[in-house]
This record gives C-alpha cells, sequence and structure tokens, in this order.
C-alpha cells in the first residue's frame, strides 16, 4: 500500500518548506532511515528520512517548490504499485473551478504577512504564472487569508473585463546584460541566500527603519570581563553575551522595544528572547536566547556558545531559530567601528555593535585621557516605537556598559 510522504512541521512556527535537493529519484528503493530530501525553512536547511520501506513511486513536489506543512511531497510504495489520480495532487487541496468562477461567498483576508510574504498555495502559483496575474494586492479566501487557485481564476476573470488602456511612453532602455568572462566564477545562490535575500527586502520595505548611534566608553565592561574571565577558568565570557544580559535587563524598563508588529496591532512580549547573529559563510542566522532577562551570565554564555556551535554545524532546530523578541548583530570583531542594522521583522528593533577602540577622550575634568571607547547602533520600527522612547533605551544600555552596577540600582 502507498505511503504519503508529506511536508513536516519542524517548529512551532513553521508554515511551509521550500524543496531544496531531492537526494533519492523516482524509482529508487527506499529503507527506513534513508535520506530522502533536503528542505529550506527560513534558512535552516534539513534532511528528511523515509519512515517506511519501498520505492519512491513518485516525486510530486519538485525542487524549488514552497509546499504547505502537510502538503503531499511524495509517494512511496511497492515496486510496480500504480499511483492513483486521486492522491497525486494532494499537494494542493483546493477545489478545481468552473470556466466562469463565481463571487466567492466566504470573506477573504489580506494574503500578505507581517514580514511582506505573499501568502499562496504553489497551485495558485503557478497558475499565477500561467494567467499573467500578479498576486500582490490579491485578497485570499483559503485559510488564514492564503491566497488559492480559484482566487487566481476569479483575479483573471476580472483582470479580463477591464477596458485596456493605452499608454505612451517613453521605450526604456534596457540595461546591458552581465557577461562572464573566463575567469569569473559562477556560483548559484544557494537557497539561504534566497532567503536572505527575500527577507532583506520585505524588511527594508515594510518597516519605516530609524538608526539612532551612541559612543560608550566601556573601560568598566572591559575590567568586568577580564575580572570574570580570571575567577571563572571553565567558561570564557565574551563581550556579546555581556550585551545580552544587558540587552535584555534594558528591555524590562521599556518594554515597546521588546515587541512585535502584526498586521493591525503590536505585542509587547512579556519573555525576553535576544536573537544572536552569527556569520557562516552562506550567511547570516539568528539562533535564540531565551528568556536572556532571568539568566545568569554564565548562563547565557553557556547557551550562546552552545547555538553558535549548532549553528555552524547546521544542527539547529526550528525551534532554537524562532521566537526572538530582540536582537543584536556584533560586527566587532570584524573591526567594523558602526553600521545600520536592518531589522529581523516582526521584531521591533535591532542592535548593531562596534568594535572596542582605545582612543583619547576628554573627561569630566577637561583632561585628556585614553579611553576603550564601542559604537551602538540602534535600529527601531518607527510604526512601533518613537525616537525619543528608542534613546531613552539606548541611554540606559550606554548607562550599563559605562558602569556595570547600574544594573543593580
Amino acid at each position: 500500500m502507498a505511503t504519503e510522504v508529506i511536508m513536516p512541521q519542524l517548529g512551532l512556527t513553521m508554515e511551509e518548506g521550500t524543496i531544496s535537493k531531492w537526494i533519492k529519484q523516482e524509482g529508487d528503493k527506499v529503507n527506513v532511515g534513508d535520506v530522502l530530501v533536503e528542505i529550506t525553512t527560513d534558512k535552516l536547511s534539513s534532511e528528511i528520512e523515509s519512515e517506511v520501506e519501498g520505492v519512491l513511486l513518485k516525486v510530486v513536489a519538485q525542487e524549488g517548490e514552497d509546499i504547505p506543512v502537510k502538503g503531499l511531497i511524495a509517494i512511496i510504495g511497492n515496486e510496480g504499485e500504480k499511483v492513483g489520480a486521486t492522491t497525486a495532487p494532494k499537494v494542493a487541496t483546493e477545489t478545481v473551478v468552473e470556466a466562469a468562477p463565481k463571487i466567492a461567498e466566504s470573506p477573504k483576508a489580506q494574503a500578505v504577512t507581517e514580514t511582506g510574504r505573499i501568502k499562496a498555495s504553489p497551485l495558485a502559483k503557478k497558475t499565477a504564472v500561467d494567467l499573467g496575474v500578479e498576486l500582490a494586492g490579491l485578497s485570499g479566501s483559503g485559510t488564514g487569508g492564503r491566497i488559492i487557485q480559484k482566487d487566481v481564476f476569479e483575479a483573471s476573470e476580472i483582470q479580463k473585463s477591464q477596458p485596456v488602456v493605452q499608454i505612451s511612453a517613453p521605450t526604456p532602455v534596457a540595461a546591458p546584460a552581465v557577461q562572464a568572462a573566463s575567469a569569473d566564477i559562477i556560483k548559484p545562490l544557494s537557497n539561504m541566500r534566497k532567503v536572505i535575500g527575500k527577507r532583506m527586502q520585505a524588511n527594508k520595505q515594510i518597516a519605516p527603519h530609524v538608526t539612532i548611534t551612541t559612543e560608550v566608553n566601556v573601560d568598566k565592561t572591559v575590567a568586568l570581563r577580564n575580572k570574570i574571565n580570571a575567577q571563572h577558568t571553565d567558561v570564557r565570557f565574551s563581550y556579546n553575551d555581556i550585551l545580552v544580559k544587558m540587552a535584555a535587563t534594558a528591555l524590562r524598563s521599556y518594554p515597546i522595544l521588546n515587541s512585535s508588529i502584526t498586521e493591525d496591532s503590536f505585542i509587547i512580549h512579556d519573555r525576553v528572547n535576544i536573537g544572536v547573529a552569527v556569520a557562516l559563510e552562506e550567511g547570516l542566522i539568528v539562533p535564540v536566547v531565551r528568556d536572556a532577562d532571568r539568566k545568569g551570565l554564565k548562563a547565557i554564555t553557556t547557551e550562546t556558545k552552545g547555538l553558535i556551535a549548532k549553528a555552524k554545524s547546521n544542527t539547529l532546530l526550528p525551534d532554537e531559530m524562532s521566537g526572538a523578541t530582540f536582537t543584536i548583530s556584533n560586527l566587532g570583531g570584524y573591526d567594523i567601528d558602526g553600521f545600520t542594522p536592518v531589522i529581523n521583522l516582526p521584531e521591533a528593533a535591532i542592535l548593531g555593535v562596534g568594535r572596542i577602540v582605545r582612543k583619547p577622550i576628554v573627561n569630566e575634568n577637561d583632561e585628556i585621557v585614553p579611553a576603550s571607547m564601542m559604537v551602538l547602533s540602534l535600529s527601531f520600527d518607527h510604526r512601533v516605537v518613537d525616537g525619543a522612547t528608542a534613546a531613552e533605551f539606548l541611554k540606559k544600555l550606554k548607562g550599563y556598559l559605562e558602569d556595570p552596577d547600574n544594573m543593580y540600582i
């Protein structure tokens, strides 16, 4: 008897996955535990193993396709077994409409998520391409406002009924094609780079970014790190670990920065979960330190190091990358003084951290003295956070770095 292979839900927030690469091909023998396919979910690649033994009778979802959770991706059965016509199309559980569709009676919802991604079934996407229908701006009648094939058919009929207006416009000048020279290296975009590109574009287009910066004297934080590293030989504390704890503590005083925006509201989170940006060879990944405000510095350090190690070995679980309420991106190790970080929607803010530089400053006694200085850059979503509130938060964090004892006042 044939067994359906469905898109698994690898994390609590996962809605769909992208088929990256089929390891097994149609007709291949499959044993329990064999890797069938690689899927990508929000920059994380996972291998899906077979739970049954048999032959891969049919590959339903092709490489590059976005398949919703529990959507059909393949069928495994006995050699020579016929795949029924009623089984194969299950990848899109939609009702086929007639050539002259009726207006949907059920209410429709906007199909654009807070991150700017259009929610549409794979079949709807293919149909939209065939009929020349733009998905942007359509409302979906599927579950959760998802655009289904019926919505595309309706939009196509409306589009046909509209009068065509001829507008004379100057002939656009085509951009020159990029030609690869013989010595150039051509590398296809990885799934991670594609996901990063889509999300960064959506984040910049949707959220009105505002970035404020400040320079901080971190002499006392440097002294604190040296002291605790000398006292604890079993673990080595980094400046990033200290920043995670300080930022989480400051967010308790300014909870509006610890929020997420939805289509018509925003959520001020009770838990403070700090995303820590980690640079990999193919791109950036952001594991999450949960309840950072309630953990000690040693616990944060141990957890962060474990998450970074898993990120570099591609063994992070989806839930270890989701649920962040605030993100820290530290480029100090790359000799960067300051930069403008991009908000990781639906979060309301992200902190950019530069390197520590020894430089002369003028102290309160008008004396020129050497000091360890660091630049902090806070990007925030102006739909949620006002400039004055963001400035107060950054000032609070600056106070912690200039004198860590301020955290206990």
